[in-house]
């Protein structure tokens, strides 16, 4: 089925064989994600993995990812952390149990995913007011939902500058408080002197910074637009 989305020709697909068409047999043509206004803010011009382009920047930032990151010696290393940041929440929940008052596990199960993943990725916890006086949680749902509300700038170009939705100051002031929080962590592992820590993702992305004797061509904006969709 053909829509036109505003000025965005839009096709339906509601079959399976069209379906095998667009995602197997010309996956390649259709692989790349469209530019959104908001998304471009906080992914900075969608240089992540999920959101960049196809081309040679998204294959060689999927490849860094799958290697260097996401490799199974990578994710077996922060076994003892992982182990830890568990052991924390059952003590948690058992001392809950003891005082004989209500547990709730969606709230401690979520805490847990980001404690692990704040350690993995940056290499410690931050608590919510080392990043801003709302928290993460209410920053990451903001940013979610701004872009994933569709944005009438994106169907309809001529009126993207009036921002009428107010999605893009939005997501700009979002962009602003993730930008400060990440250029503080690349600080930090930059003038980091202790080299028995286990490396984190970040340590990882910094070993290529500037370097000519990689195929990793990454700087700094990369590296938060990658720590960003890493972390979410």
């Amino acid at each position: 089925m053909f829509l036109r989305l505003g000025f965005i020709p839009t096709i339906v697909v509601s079959s399976p064989q069209a379906a095998e068409q667009f995602l197997k047999t010309h996956d390649l043509v259709f692989a790349s994600r469209p530019l959104l206004l908001t998304a471009k803010h906080v992914t900075y011009g969608q240089k992540n993995l999920i959101l960049a382009q196809y081309g040679s920047y998204w294959r060689t930032v999927r490849k860094m990812c799958t290697l260097e990151l996401l490799s199974s010696v990578k994710i077996n290393s922060f076994q003892g952390m992982r182990k830890e940041e568990l052991n924390l929440l059952i003590e948690s929940i058992k001392a809950g149990v003891a005082a004989g008052v209500a547990v709730d596990l969606s709230s401690k199960v979520s805490s847990l995913n980001a404690d692990m993943t704040c350690r993995m990725v940056f290499g410690k916890k931050y608590a919510d007011e080392e990043f801003d006086e709302r928290g993460f949680k209410a920053m990451m749902q903001e940013a979610m939902v701004s872009i994933a509300t569709p944005n009438l700038g994106d169907f309809i170009p001529q009126i993207a500058s009036l921002d009428l939705q107010g999605l893009t100051k939005r997501m700009k002031a979002v962009s602003k408080v993730f930008d400060a929080f990440f250029e503080k962590i690349i600080d930090e592992h930059v003038q980091s002197k202790d080299e028995k820590r286990t490396k984190d993702f970040v340590d990882v992305m910094l070993t290529f910074l500037g370097s000519e004797e990689t195929e990793y061509k990454i700087d700094r904006e990369r590296i938060k637009a990658i720590s960003f969709v890493i972390f979410v």
